[in-house]
């Protein structure tokens, strides 16, 4: 019985040794890999998010610098002289409404040896335009044909508009060229957008910074569908709004190669300012049977005041890459799956359990073994000191003293 409870004992203590061994394994090792794939995370996402953020800084700089020509044209420009050109480029329309002329999108000519294409106008209410409101289309009208024709590479379109239903279009490389403005849409069509009270405002755009729309989606004449921001500029002199220049920046193809090559058991998402998800790198099926929780990323990204940065989800399930895209104000989101990373730790943590439990108990087995032994006994165990042995030495014999005759040889010598 002692026995039994000796034995039980050693492999109480094993077992006890051997997780903690093994739960600190587990826990550094998680920590570890955890670490490693958050500094993977953020090198992949500042790649690329810039790569999205560059996009939409070209549109920045575009419509800064259409702005900065605006202005420089408007000041130069005098109402008493452009009537006769404004005419001639914008005709009446014969329904209250001023259009292109036709030859601005075909290719015309323009006096000092210059040339315009691609230019298609709606002009509501254009027949009432005053001189200064002319002053602003024809400044507006050779900064859209100008720098569109510049940037024709990087961006197909480049507009400027104001709230009371005018427009000049830059986008020779439309399709459609352009008829909707040019000839078919209604004397009374409204040109503003339910975005454009938060673009112009300056409650809500107070530095009358380039702001961008949601993404739209539309079914093109190829019957694919597609989808599209418009990012737009307000321009003001002493505070006056004078319009906005913008350009419209088709997402398709872009929103698509921006979620190819995710991270290892990964995904890649793109969210909007709401919060919806725009652009998903897998299916919605896909990305449920990982269990990738959109409302519970956003809610992490909304309390997390960084332009970038990795953070995990509460259930310690995810790792979620982030970074903001100024303009259209979107989330760029790498999500990357811990399963791996828990399991490689949980097999590294059994293994060294295992291995450290079966050492103990083999090293206590063989230490038992040995104590019972008699022979490995004799050299571990030290020996007893033997018992000191006096030896007996006898006592020298005392010299025998010889008593006078019919003297007690206990009794003293008389006095003499």
């Amino acid at each position: 019985m002692r026995q039994a409870i000796i034995i039980f004992i050693h492999v109480l203590l094993s077992a006890f040794f051997a997780g903690i061994s093994g739960l600190a394994a587990h826990n550094i090792l998680m920590s570890s890999l955890s670490t490693a794939r958050a500094e993977m995370l953020q090198s992949y996402i500042r790649v690329r998010a810039d790569r999205e953020q560059t996009l939409f800084d070209d549109a920045r700089t575009l419509t800064e610098a259409a702005e900065a020509a605006f202005l420089r044209r408007h000041s130069l420009i005098d109402g008493t002289d452009i009537a006769d050109e404004f005419d001639a480029l914008f005709p009446p329309f014969g329904d209250g409404t001023r259009r292109s002329h036709p030859d601005l999108f075909d290719g015309r000519s323009l006096p000092g040896a210059d040339y315009v294409f691609g230019i298609g106008a709606y002009l509501g209410d254009g027949e009432n335009m005053t001189v200064e409101e002319q002053r602003r289309y024809m400044a507006g009208f050779h900064v859209v044909r100008a720098f569109g024709e510049a940037h024709l590479g990087d961006f197909s379109s480049l507009y400027y508009f104001t709230p009371d239903r005018r427009v000049v279009i830059f986008a020779p490389e439309r399709e459609d060229r352009l008829a909707f403005y040019r000839y078919e849409a209604p004397a009374d069509f409204d040109l503003r957008a339910d975005e454009d009270p938060r673009l112009f405002s300056l409650e809500t755009n107070p530095d009358s910074l380039m702001q961008c729309t949601r993404l739209s989606r539309f079914v093109y004449n190829d019957g694919g569908e597609r989808s599209a921001t418009a990012c737009r500029k307000p321009i003001r002199i002493d505070g006056e709004l004078m319009g906005a220049f913008g350009t419209s920046i088709d997402m398709t193809e872009h929103l698509a190669s921006s979620l190819e090559a995710p991270p290892a058991g990964g995904v890649n998402l793109v969210f909007d300012r709401d919060g919806n998800v725009i652009a998903r790198g897998q299916t919605i099926q896909q990305a449920r049977a990982i269990g990738i929780n959109p409302v519970e990323i956003m809610a992490l990204l909304r309390d997390d005041p960084r332009p970038r940065g990795v953070v995990g989800t509460p259930s310690s399930e995810f790792l979620v890459a982030f970074s903001r895209i100024a303009g259209p104000e979107w989330y760029f989101v790498s999500v990357s799956h811990l399963a791996e990373i828990k399991g490689i730790a949980t097999r590294w943590g059994w293994r060294l359990f295992i291995f450290i439990f079966v050492l103990s108990l083999v090293i206590s087995s063989i230490r038992g073994l040995l104590r019972r032994s008699h022979l490995v006994r004799a050299f571990l165990e030290p020996l007893a000191p033997s018992p000191v042995m006096r030896r007996y030495v006898p006592s020298p014999a005392r010299p025998q003293t010889v008593s006078a005759p019919g003297r007690d040889p206990e009794q003293p010598p008389a006095a003499p």
